[in-house]
């Protein structure tokens, strides 16, 4: 219980008391394991918003909604990783280049129209859900925060020191492999078959995006991981919304 409440402390900004002892860096990184479960309370969240709303508001203010609470219930956590990751690799430098420029907390062009297109894309099929439809919303984040792991585990860190790194090194595929049962168990129960394609397609693109960029860079970055959850969770809707009933 203490590794979930840590994972949501770190991955939302709901009102949570602050832990009575502190948090050692072990405990951190182990809470990687409770990702999926704290993806699953936000998608809870959304749901109840979605039902709730649905009757009062039309679909492009719904969705508008939407977005903004997930924006709000995250904090733009990963989304800052996206923007950064977005930044060098739009930027057709070197690579050691690249990494510097993922590094620099300043704003660039490739980082802000990567954003509109990624925030369009997202608002455009959260708008488009009917309620029958509306499970996918559970789905979304909890697969995302499990299949960002593939880049964690299965490529090697490209800095030496990082947020990421001890997240990298703590994270094994047993447990990986154990939680993907898991999720990929509520994804069918939840979403039927559009569930299983969105679970299949965002792990063949993720691991495809973490080869290729880690071919590029030598290794993947913390920034990376949280542009890996954002792309995912725009994979989930685009993958599963075709065979949504």
């Amino acid at each position: 219980m203490r590794g979930f409440l840590i994972a949501l402390t770190f991955l939302t900004r709901l009102p949570l008391p602050a832990p009575k002892v502190e948090v050692t860096s072990e405990e951190f990184t182990r809470s990687y394991r409770y990702y999926p479960l704290v993806g699953l309370v936000l998608g809870l969240l959304l749901w109840l918003m979605a039902r709730a709303l649905v009757l009062y508001f039309p679909p492009l203010v719904l969705g508008a909604l939407l977005l903004s609470a997930e924006l709000m219930l995250t904090g733009g956590l990963h989304l800052d990783g996206f923007m950064d990751s977005m930044d060098g690799l739009l930027s057709a430098r070197t690579p050691e280049r690249i990494l510097e420029i993922m590094k620099d907390s300043r704003v660039g062009a490739h980082a802000c129209m990567a954003l509109i297109g990624l925030l369009l894309l997202k608002f455009t099929l959260l708008a488009s859900l009917n309620p029958a439809q509306f499970s996918i919303l559970l789905v979304m984040p909890m697969l995302s925060r499990w299949v960002f792991q593939i880049g964690v585990i299965g490529f090697p860190y490209a800095r030496p020191q990082g947020l990421g790194k001890g997240i990298h090194e703590t994270t094994h595929w047993a447990p990986f492999l154990l939680t993907g049962s898991i999720v990929l168990g509520i994804s069918f129960y939840l979403a039927g078959l559009a569930g299983l394609i969105a679970f299949g397609v965002c792990i063949l693109t993720i691991t495809f995006l973490a080869s290729r960029i880690s071919s590029l860079l030598g290794g993947l970055t913390g920034d990376l991981y949280g542009a890996f959850i954002e792309l995912s969770e725009v994979v989930c809707l685009l993958a599963a919304f075709p065979f949504l009933r």
